[in-house]
């Protein structure tokens, strides 16, 4: 996809800036460039498939990512950031900034700060009518780049789906000569826009038979990492299936009984179905046969420990786990990722790499592109992750849940050894927790793999490295940083340094939790569900299997409660949010579930950085953010005023 991304053409970039109405209406513009110039020789048209995937949502640049959504990050709280419109525009969804006349990450018409993911469709209808015979492009490339384009099709009409409801099918361009009526269309139920994108994806896979086709290509070389292939498009189609299924989109009467189209129906499906289920998971089963097939697996990190670990990695096992839970998103390309996002600009200062990662020496020069030290993640999300035992904290007998704050030395031990600083002094809940978040959270006297070493954080005022420093508002507000999104050899100071990798769209844990749900969802426990999860957690660290951690009467405080079709669900729930935890799955999950009430209304804790200079002052549990969530209104975005302006047949979304 980076290839692609790179080779975009000033000819395409003409074609495509559409002013006025025909943005909106899809109206292929009249007296412009010829459309055969596009197409007529193989540079041309592999220009206009990079444009065709140059529409992707900007998942890594924080500043326009949905990724920002929830309830995981924070950024800067001075006015420049925190009351900002167009920084960390996530976060201000979760405020109630959203609007109407002013959308946030508007993605129907490409407003604040978003790409217009109409437009993208735009670009692929133009690719699929245009793209002929063209000299030196074989037919099986002719057929690939088709297929391509298809599912990217599918794929924008699934992200608009997922954001607004009922939304709009754009199946082709009008031309100017159309008639205005034929030109404005209506959204489309929802159950009518999902068969769609799902019959988008079925004529790419599949013969009017049932029998494979083969026009995608099954996987890519090197160079062409990130471009769809059959695999990565059976686990797209997999995913939407999913959400489909799941309760926000499947029988949402509660929501939206009186949501309804010009003709009197209802946009959501009223009558829960649980057969959506069935085929969610039929098409799990087979993403994960075919990603399986082509070697795709859970990661395990195999390379050469660094040397500054060597010895503690022949003592310690964690310190194993933790290697598998880092580099699972840090190893550029592993065998893990089923489909990433590589289109990163490293030199862009609204990076997560960037804004995550922390300073380096306050003596020496810091490059604000390779470390801002601003956004953090938190409390909730420590509070997340299991204990050692693998079970939530309130859940294990054994934890001290009731004293977590207490102030405690950390131990010297080989449980402890290379992520914590034995000695220091901390709190009793950053102690005896699972590999996942010792590998992806950083906390105050945790120690922090990045500059190419090992990095001994201090994250109180006034100290380094992680603490507030010199700077007025560079540091991390709730005293809680991430590591995930930051490659150990990155480093700024005196040699700036970013390794690049690919932000996750979808990796094998996800697909095998997805199963695990589906399965729960449709039959209710039984061992293939316990299977799949204990595969993720036994890869995270966590190797007792489930079926026999949650009988264990001396650790859970509800044993068995894997046996229920609800105690289950409630398990798989948070097995999802732990392992795909900062990957902008968290959102999304919580929204498909309607669990947004549950979370979303609860305001954004953390430590006291700002002035916590000691033991005492930083450990102290403060609100940093009031966050609101209005149900069933926050659920979908509000499509711009503008856009119904310029089409009356387009209803809005409820409470807008």
């Amino acid at each position: 996809m980076k290839k692609l991304y790179i080779k975009l053409s000033l000819v395409v970039a003409v074609m495509f800036g559409f002013t006025n109405c025909s943005d909106y209406l899809d109206i292929v513009p009249d007296n412009t460039v010829d459309l055969n110039s596009i197409f007529e020789t193989k540079d041309k048209a592999y220009n206009a498939l990079a444009d065709a995937y140059s529409f992707m949502p900007d998942f890594e640049r924080f500043h326009q990512s949905m990724s920002l959504a929830g309830d995981e990050w924070l950024g800067r709280l001075d006015s420049e950031v925190a009351n900002g419109r167009g920084n960390c525009r996530g976060t201000k969804l979760m405020r109630g900034w959203n609007n109407s006349s002013d959308p946030i990450l508007g993605y129907w018409g490409g407003y604040g700060g978003a790409k217009n993911l109409y437009e993208g469709i735009r670009s692929c209808n133009i690719f699929l009518n245009g793209l002929g015979d063209i000299p030196n492009l074989s037919d099986e490339e002719r057929a690939d780049w088709i297929a391509q384009v298809k599912i990217l099709k599918a794929y924008y009409h699934f992200y608009l789906l997922r954001l607004y409801g009922p939304i709009i099918i754009m199946d082709k361009n009008f031309e100017p000569s159309d008639d205005i009526n034929s030109i404005r269309q209506p959204r489309k139920p929802v159950e009518e826009c999902f068969q769609y994108i799902l019959g988008l994806i079925n004529e790419v896979l599949y013969n009017e038979d049932g029998s494979e086709k083969e026009d995608l290509f099954n996987t890519r070389s090197v160079i062409f990492y990130g471009q769809i292939d059959r695999v990565i498009a059976k686990a797209i189609k997999a995913k939407i299936l999913l959400y489909r299924a799941s309760p926000f989109f499947n029988g949402n009467s509660e929501f939206y009984s009186n949501f309804k189209d010009e003709t009197g129906e209802p946009f959501f499906p009223q009558t829960y179905d649980k057969e959506k289920w069935k085929e969610a998971l039929d098409a799990l089963d087979i993403a994960i046969k075919a990603a399986e097939a082509e070697g795709k697996k859970l990661y395990t990190y195999n390379k050469q420990v660094k040397f500054w670990d060597q010895a503690d990695w022949d003592k310690s096992e964690i310190m194993h786990y933790c290697y598998n839970n880092r580099f699972s998103i840090n190893d550029p390309w592993n065998d893990e990722l089923v489909w990433g996002y590589s289109n990163l600009i490293y030199t862009d200062q609204g990076s997560f790499s960037h804004a995550s990662n922390l300073r380096g020496d306050p003596d020496l020069p810091n490059t604000a592109e390779f470390s801002w030290q601003w956004l953090g993640g938190t409390y909730r999300m420590t509070e997340l992750f299991y204990t050692k035992n693998g079970v939530p904290m309130d859940e294990d007998k054994t934890y001290p849940y009731e004293n977590r704050f207490d102030f405690t030395t950390i131990p010297d031990d080989n449980y402890h050894l290379g992520y914590m600083q034995a000695g220091e002094q901390t709190i009793k809940m950053h102690l005896n927790r699972e590999p996942r978040f010792y590998a992806w959270m950083a906390v105050d006297r945790c120690i922090w793999r990045s500059y190419d070493t090992r990095v001994y954080t201090k994250m109180r005022s006034g100290e380094w490295p992680g603490g507030r420093q010199v700077h007025a508002t560079d540091y991390y507000w709730t005293g809680i940083a991430v590591k995930k999104y930051v490659h150990p050899e990155s480093r700024s100071a005196n040699w700036q340094r970013v390794v690049s990798f690919p932000f996750p769209i979808i990796r094998m844990a996800d697909l095998y939790l997805s199963y695990a749900e589906a399965y729960n969802e449709y039959y209710g426990p039984d061992q293939k569900v316990y299977d799949k999860l204990n595969a993720v957690r036994a890869r995270a660290g966590l190797t007792r299997p489930i079926e026999q951690l949650w009988n264990d009467a001396s650790i859970v405080r509800t044993p068995g409660k894997h046996l229920t079709q609800d105690g289950l669900r409630s398990i798989i729930h948070t097995e999802r949010m732990i392992e795909l935890s900062f990957e902008g799955q968290r959102y999304y999950d919580i929204c498909r579930w309607k669990r947004a009430d549950e979370f979303f209304n609860k305001p954004i804790q953390g430590w006291y950085a700002p002035d916590g200079k000691t033991l005492e002052d930083f450990f102290v549990l403060t609100t940093w953010q009031q966050r609101t969530w209005s149900s069933p209104k926050s659920y979908l975005m509000p499509i711009c005023d503008d856009e119904i302006n310029k089409n009356p047949k387009v209803v809005q979304n409820p409470g807008y």
